[in-house]
């Protein structure tokens, strides 16, 4: 079973460079439930989110993200994302 999500970002036209080490999914959950608590004063203060963003945050709860979570730990060890273009540019999320 998975335990941790780890974010590999590189955009060589802009010199943009994200690498997030293994994030264990404890806190992944505990940050989103966090952010799910200030949803209101979140959706109040989004005034540059369109309306289906907007819709979306909405209906977003715990139950889903728990649920999401919960899918990507018991899938295993697997590249969620891997994608590489011929400018260099480089996006990769790993479920390890």
């Amino acid at each position: 079973m998975a335990s941790k999500i780890k974010i590999k970002v590189i955009d060589k036209e802009s010199n943009f460079r994200l690498w997030l080490p293994a994030i264990p999914f404890w806190l992944i959950t505990f940050l989103s439930s966090l952010a799910l608590k200030l949803k209101p004063i979140i959706l109040k203060n989004a005034d540059n989110l369109d309306e289906e963003s907007k819709m979306l945050f909405e209906v977003l709860d715990s139950n889903i993200l728990k649920e999401l979570i919960y899918e990507l730990k018991v899938n295993g060890k697997f590249d969620l994302v891997d994608v590489s273009t011929g400018d260099g540019t480089t996006v990769k999320i790993s479920i390890l």
